[in-house]
C-alpha cells in the first residue's frame, strides 16, 4: 500500500511579489527612461551653454527685467521678483529648466498610474497579472515603487550635468549640495501627483473616461491657476491652496529647504497612497 506524499505550496511573500512587480514594470520603462534621461542631460548642458554669456551681460538684463510689469514678471517666474536676478544661479535653473521638470515628470507620472490600473484593465494585462499569486495591493506598491524610481534617476540625469557645469563654467558659483537639494526636491512635487493619479485609478472605473483629465488639470491647472493666484494681488491668499506653493527649486539653491514644505508634501503624499492602497481591495476591476 502506497501513501501518497503530500505537497506543501510555498506561497510567494508579499515583499517577493512587490519586487517582482517591480522589476517586470521597471524593465518595461527601461528604454524609456534611459533616452528621457540623456535628453534632459543634454538640454541642461545646452541651456547652461549661455550661462557665461548671461553673467557678462546681466546688468542690461536686469535692467529689461525691471521694465517689465512686476505681475508678468511673477507670472512666469512663480515667485517674488523684488531682487529678482537673471544670472543668479538659482534664478537661472529655476527659470530655464526645473519649472518645465516638474511639470514634465508629473504628466509622466499620472500616464504610468493609469497604465498600472485603468489601462491594465481595459487591455486585460491586469487580468493577466493577477492571475498569478500576485495581490492588488502588492500589485499597486510595486508600480508606485517603480514610479518613485523613475521619477528618482530622471532627477539624477538632472542634477549631475548641473554639477558638471560647476566645473565647466566657474561662473555657475553654486555648491552640489544646494543643487542636489533644489532638483530632488522636485522629486515631492511629483510623488504628491503620483499619488493623486493612482487614487483616481483606484477609485473612478476603468470605464469611466474623466479620471486622467481630472489628474492633469491637477497638475496644469493648479500650475495654471497659481500663476494667476501670485500675478494677481487680490488672489495673493490662495497660494497655499496650490502645489506649486510649497516647492520652488531656485529658492532652494538659493536659501536653502523649507522643511515645513517638504512635511506637508510627504502627508499628502502618503495621504493619498494610503487610500490608494485601501481602496484596490473594494474595487470593482474589470477583469
Amino acid at each position: 500500500m502506497q501513501i501518497a506524499a503530500k505537497r506543501t505550496v510555498m506561497q510567494p511573500s508579499p515583499l517577493s511579489t512587490l519586487l517582482a512587480v517591480f522589476r517586470k514594470a521597471f524593465h518595461d520603462s527601461r528604454r524609456f527612461v534611459f533616452w528621457l534621461s540623456v535628453g534632459t542631460f543634454l538640454y541642461i548642458l545646452l541651456i547652461m551653454l549661455f550661462y557665461p554669456s548671461m553673467i557678462e551681460q546681466s546688468e542690461q538684463l536686469d535692467e529689461l527685467m525691471e521694465s517689465y510689469p512686476k505681475e508678468m514678471m511673477q507670472a512666469f517666474y512663480g515667485g517674488d521678483v523684488d531682487d529678482l536676478s537673471v544670472s543668479e544661479p538659482g534664478n537661472y535653473v529655476q527659470s530655464q529648466f526645473i519649472t518645465w521638470l516638474v511639470l514634465m515628470l508629473g504628466a509622466i507620472v499620472i500616464v504610468q498610474a493609469f497604465n498600472a490600473i485603468t489601462n491594465a484593465e481595459r487591455d486585460g494585462t491586469l487580468d493577466v497579472m493577477l492571475s498569478l499569486p500576485v495581490s492588488r495591493r502588492a500589485y499597486l506598491l510595486g508600480r508606485i515603487a517603480n514610479t518613485a524610481v523613475v521619477t528618482l534617476l530622471v532627477l539624477a540625469a538632472s542634477w549631475l550635468p548641473l554639477w558638471l557645469s560647476t566645473y565647466i563654467w566657474p561662473e555657475f558659483d553654486v555648491s552640489p549640495g544646494r543643487l542636489a537639494l533644489g532638483i530632488f526636491g522636485a522629486f515631492w512635487p511629483v510623488i504628491v501627483v503620483a499619488g493623486f493619479a493612482y487614487l483616481l485609478a483606484c477609485v473612478i472605473p476603468s470605464s469611466k473616461h474623466f479620471a486622467g483629465p481630472l489628474s492633469y488639470l491637477f497638475l496644469f491647472g493648479s500650475y495654471i491657476l497659481y500663476m494667476f493666484a501670485v500675478s494677481i494681488e487680490s488672489l495673493n491668499s490662495l497660494k497655499p491652496v496650490f502645489l506649486f506653493d510649497y516647492y520652488s527649486g531656485g529658492q532652494i539653491i538659493r536659501e536653502g529647504v523649507d522643511l515645513g514644505n517638504w512635511a506637508l508634501m510627504i502627508l499628502v503624499a502618503l495621504v493619498y497612497f494610503a487610500l490608494a492602497w485601501w481602496r484596490i481591495d473594494k474595487k470593482e476591476l474589470g477583469v
